[in-house]
């Protein structure tokens, strides 16, 4: 599965340029991310073995969600891309273009097949649910008897598949994209960092890598938020503005792991906070330093020298009050960028040592509910690393 997501994304930055990336879309309730929106929506499958000789047979639930894309689109067509990767290195790529009939039928079985699902949820049971596709082919929850399923349950609905007016083989853009992976020779090596959250914090990077298994720390009991659903809404209200106003940024070979979500084509943060006032614009660094630098090596990462920070405050007692947009400029973003690569090695160097001396401490403000605070013994007062 790592080496999976580690194809998925050096496809994702090797064909950014023929579309937009990772596009979230939310519609009414239901939300989606199409890996790559060129003259369609792209959906990419990477894993071992041969190719999909017969996509509504062999890999009807890969249909199913292309077909969804394009109802939530209203686009008829749309294009499944698969990667086959044996030995770490990709062996074959087979793209089918996908058309569908009637995109109102599929929206309704999507309607359909949520509200059952929302029903079980809410139940707590999984009433009414069809027969999983991943049943006797290793489930973990059927394996550890989380689920009681027997394989004796109703088959899910054909509807979606019933309105697939056609595929069509597109070997031309196998060959295109088979030659481009193959050229780039093996997966781009990264950072070896997770989130960048670990740039902002070495020093928790460091505890949280090197802990051991089965002996994580409890996480610290947080009072419960005066609006809990605040980054819920604040997240749907983001996704659900226009066709590609919200996708993935292509990052550098050497960034984190983690995918950076562009807003308008500028690194963005979702964030809430429990602070009892609005931040004045020319206070935010000082105040929320750790925004500025999160999103500072984010634009760092996508070479990009603007970034926006959504803000939702939990005490506000307005909507009107409740959200804030500030747009940070870095300049020049190059400081930023040699600070990153400087912080991912000393990070792997604190590591090889077992020891984090060298790593800055944390903000004071997290040393209250740090799980580490015993073995880090970084004090309270120390922070200084974000300034």
């Amino acid at each position: 599965m790592a080496q999976g997501r580690s194809w998925h994304r050096a496809a994702g930055r090797l064909f950014s340029a023929e579309g937009a990336l990772e596009v979230r879309l939310r519609r009414e309730g239901i939300s989606c991310r199409i890996d790559l929106l060129a003259d369609v929506p792209v959906e990419i499958k990477t894993g071992g073995g041969p190719l999909p000789a017969d996509l509504p047979t062999e890999r009807p639930e890969h249909i199913e969600q292309l077909a969804m894309y394009c109802a939530l689109l209203e686009r008829p067509n749309g294009r499944l891309v698969h990667i086959a990767v044996e030995e770490g290195r990709p062996t074959g790529v087979g793209a089918t273009d996908v058309t569908f009939r009637d995109l109102s039928k599929v929206h309704g079985e999507m309607r359909a097949r949520e509200a059952v699902l929302r029903r079980a949820i809410d139940r707590k049971e999984p009433v009414a649910l069809p027969r999983c596709r991943w049943f006797g082919r290793g489930c973990e929850f059927q394996l550890a008897g989380a689920c009681d399923c027997r394989g004796e349950e109703a088959r899910e609905s054909a509807v979606i598949l019933e309105e697939v007016r056609s595929t069509t083989e597109r070997p031309d853009i196998s060959a295109r994209w088979l030659a481009a992976l193959i050229q780039s020779s093996t997966v781009p090596t990264s950072s070896g960092l997770d989130r960048f959250r670990e740039l902002v914090y070495p020093r928790r990077a460091f505890f949280d890598r090197s802990r051991t298994v089965g002996a994580a720390p409890a996480e610290p009991s947080a009072p419960a938020a005066r609006v809990p659903d605040l980054y819920d809404r604040l997240l749907e209200t983001t996704e659900s503005g226009p066709v590609g106003e919200v996708l993935q940024l292509p990052s550098a070979a050497n960034a984190p792991e983690e995918e950076v979500v562009g807003f308008r084509g500028a690194p963005l943060l979702l964030r809430t906070s429990k602070a009892w006032s609005r931040v004045q614009p020319s206070d935010a660094v000082t105040r929320f330093p750790q925004y500025a630098l999160d999103l500072g090596f984010r634009c760092a990462a996508t070479g990009t020298s603007v970034g926006r920070v959504v803000l939702g405050y939990e005490h506000a007692e307005e909507d009107a009050d409740r959200l804030q947009v500030l747009e940070f400029r870095f300049d020049p973003i190059d400081v930023l960028a040699r600070l990153a690569e400087d912080r991912a090695r000393r990070i792997s160097a604190a590591l090889a040592d077992a020891s984090p001396r060298g790593l800055e401490p944390c903000a004071a403000w997290m040393f209250g509910d740090c799980p580490y605070k015993v073995d880090c013994a970084c004090g309270a007062d120390a922070s200084r690393s974000q300034r």
